[in-house]
């Protein structure tokens, strides 16, 4: 197997067995060359007749096409004992979240139903990877895109094995390679790490600074702790895990009462519906009353 990067597209070369969702000779096939190949934002011409114009090399049968936005030169290469992985990875199209393309070559002869294992692990590697960077779709997390794509192969050397899943060595070597990959490609394509700043991650959720006041956004981006619990807070309420939280979210209602939040969480009636919780009046102090602890006599 050989990593191949040529202007326009990278790939890998061999003799492989593939199962794939690739747009150009997907599904299950032999191939002698898996490509993804670099195309303008405004592609709209079929794929057969793309393919076709790109040249004998990649008009042949034994050539697996993916096509991709996102710039190729940013393609990221995870080698594992087991697998390895050519990804790219961009977040530009909200219809879910951009193009990520993944090239996994295996080692070992997997059967049929170990390849679709293996379409299983990189999914889930990459909702993952996805859930780590936080990345939203719209303003829900994202766990991938409307155009991506996954390629299976192997050359049939070595071992045969029948199952590929994440409690398997060759299933966690290829989830861990396949999960890095995709973090490190949008690295490389947006900038994006897990640490980034809260103002880019408020700016992701479609927040502006003209929402705060410059002193109120100051002091809110002080408490970083606070704001990964309204995050969380905010994808619970809306997967349905908790009760709905405040109209325009725990991390706006943070941001907007700072430290003295007059929201009151909700609480399930017997009815099934949500009631806002009545608190017990606060009883004066002791000191208040003018009550004084004293020690017991004897």
């Amino acid at each position: 197997m050989r990593i191949v990067r040529r202007r326009g597209w990278v790939g890998v070369q061999g003799s492989f067995r593939v199962l794939s969702s690739a747009p150009w000779h997907g599904g299950l096939r032999r191939a002698l060359e898996v490509v993804n190949v670099q195309v303008p934002l405004s592609f709209d011409c079929g794929v057969r007749r793309f393919f076709r114009d790109l040249g004998p090399r990649f008009r042949r049968r034994e050539c697996v096409g993916l096509l991709t936005s996102v710039d190729v030169t940013t393609a990221v290469v995870e080698r594992r004992p087991e697998a390895t992985a050519l990804v790219t990875a961009g977040i530009g199209n909200s219809a879910s979240v951009g193009t990520i393309n993944s090239i996994v070559v295996l080692r070992g002869r997997p059967s049929v139903a170990a390849m679709v294992e293996a379409v299983k692990v990189v999914t889930e590697a990459k909702c993952a990877a996805l859930r780590d960077l936080d990345v939203r779709a719209r303003d829900r997390p994202a766990t991938g895109t409307s155009t991506d794509a996954v390629v299976i192969a192997t050359e049939d050397r070595g071992d045969p094995f029948n199952y590929c899943g994440p409690a398997t060595p060759i299933g966690r070597s290829l989830g861990a390679a396949v999960g890095a990959a995709i973090k490190e490609g949008i690295r490389r394509q947006h900038g994006w790490t897990p640490d980034r700043p809260i103002r880019a991650r408020l700016a992701e959720r479609g927040w502006n600074d003209r929402e705060l006041g410059e002193s109120q956004l100051q002091e809110c981006l002080r408490e970083p702790l606070l704001w990964e619990s309204a995050f969380a807070l905010d994808d619970a309420a809306l997967a349905g895990r908790i009760l709905p939280g405040p109209p325009e979210g725990f991390a706006r209602h943070l941001a907007r009462c700072g430290r003295s939040p007059n929201w009151v969480p909700p609480v399930a009636a017997s009815d099934g519906r949500s009631r806002p919780v009545r608190h017990p009046p606060r009883l004066p102090s002791p000191r208040s009353r003018g009550l004084e602890s004293r020690k017991p006599a004897g």
